[in-house]
């Protein structure tokens, strides 16, 4: 039998997503916690707790829990926006001290169509990479992000791809590892790529 909304006040959900450690969560996640049937029952349910301030919406069926003992970071969001998905490009290089500026963006990567969402003024920005170089990247605190020789791969890649200035590889502090690591992966025409404008 399912749960009815009016049985679920305010205090009891705030106690039950406290419970289940949830910061951010998925429509469905409330559906499960609290055994709702019906997709009305469920809608009514989140709009109340919207209205109410304990959710925050941040894209279609996904919430932001508002009185969460810890707030996601940037990174964290970005990874439950779009799933696939994992930091890499500008904020993986900043993150791991490969370029010294800070990107105002937060990069990520997926095997999706790419996409920008615009969330409290800052903007997440997902680039499409192949399937087959989806991978490389490890859970660091509460996020998945590239690691660092990947994060180089990725992002002279993209360069490679023409979707990133050919002068900002100056920028890069590229270490022997790291060069071997982009010798070892990368074939083809990329290779040629690297040889010229990174000397591998």
């Amino acid at each position: 039998m399912g749960t009815m909304v009016k049985d679920i006040d305010k205090l009891t959900f705030i106690k039950t997503l406290k419970e289940a450690n949830l910061t951010l969560l998925t429509a469905n996640d409330v559906r499960k916690l609290f055994e709702i049937d019906k997709e009305n029952t469920l809608k009514h349910l989140l709009s109340r707790m919207i209205k109410a301030e304990v959710l925050k919406p941040l894209v279609k069926g996904k919430y932001l829990f508002l009185l969460s003992d810890r707030y996601p970071s940037d990174f964290e969001i970005s990874n439950f926006l779009v799933v696939p998905s994992y930091i890499s490009l500008e904020s993986a290089l900043s993150f791991w001290g490969v370029l010294s500026q800070f990107p105002y963006r937060i990069t990520a990567v997926t095997p999706l169509k790419p996409r920008s969402l615009f969330i409290d003024g800052k903007e997440f920005v997902y680039s499409k990479i192949k399937k087959e170089f989806f991978w490389g990247y490890k859970k660091v605190d509460n996020f998945l992000i590239a690691e660092k020789e990947k994060a180089v791969f990725d992002y002279l890649y993209f360069v490679y791809k023409g979707l990133r200035s050919k002068s900002s590889i100056d920028e890069l502090d590229l270490t022997a590892k790291t060069k071997r690591f982009l010798k070892k992966y990368a074939h083809g025409k990329f290779a040629q790529f690297l040889k010229e404008y990174v000397g591998l």
